[in-house]
């Protein structure tokens, strides 16, 4: 049962809408997932409780606020398990982080992102030590522009490389699809050309996203098992 943890300490990189656009994915292949709401403002409990009748079959959404968070993570028994940690560095950040078998860490193509990153990194790296353990993570771009990558970005993407930071190469677009369901209710797959704009394009992105991420998840998965078997 993987469980895939969103974190950033930094507000307005598109955390949320990440870990939705995931968990849209895998429900609509048929994967049973539960996506675990732990940020206080509670974006993604208050969207499930508004539109009640368009949850996507297979997935369930629950509230981990505080010292709960990691009681909700080791209760879940859906085959996936996605977790939208608080924005911030705390006790209940560091042990939903101790949870992941996969981190991700989104950032838009600044260096005060690429800064937040890095405390990101910095604190995971902690939480190895605390639970003596390896905690694979993945810093991707989100929120970017379907058209064209600046210069910056492509600076901070340099400057990753450089630093040796694993990024996954699916960026998620800044695309009003992703965006609409708080407002509409259902997911990215309810949506028509009448809701928002190129909504298929919107998903070719989200499909692609997520198998990266399923890829990933393999590859650390025999990682581990070449190291366990070692």
């Amino acid at each position: 049962m993987p469980t895939i943890v969103f974190a950033s300490s930094k507000g307005g990189v598109g955390k949320t809408t990440s870990a939705l656009a995931l968990s849209f994915v895998l429900a609509h292949s048929g994967v049973r997932t539960t996506l675990i709401d732990a940020d206080p403002n509670a974006p993604l409990v208050r969207w499930a409780n508004r539109f009640p009748d368009g949850l996507p079959s297979g997935l369930t959404v629950k509230g981990g606020l505080g010292s709960e968070v990691a009681e909700v993570i080791d209760s879940a028994t859906d085959p996936f398990v996605i977790v939208d940690l608080e924005g911030s560095k705390n006790v209940e950040v560091s042990v939903g982080l101790g949870r992941a078998d996969l981190a991700l860490i989104p950032m838009k193509g600044s260096q005060l992102d690429a800064d937040e990153a890095a405390s990101v990194i910095k604190l995971i790296r902690r939480q190895e030590l605390v639970f003596r353990r390896k905690i694979p993570f993945r810093v991707f771009f989100s929120q970017t522009s379907p058209v064209i990558a600046d210069r910056g970005m492509r600076d901070i993407e340099s400057q990753l490389r450089d630093q040796g930071i694993p990024t996954l190469r699916v960026a998620m677009m800044d695309r009003a699809a992703f965006k609409a369901p708080f407002r509409l209710g259902g997911s990215i797959y309810s949506l028509t050309a009448a809701d928002v704009r190129q909504p298929g394009v919107a998903i070719d992105n989200a499909e692609a996203f997520a198998a990266e991420i399923n890829d990933v998840l393999i590859t650390e998965h025999k990682i581990r098992a070449g190291e366990e078997a070692a």
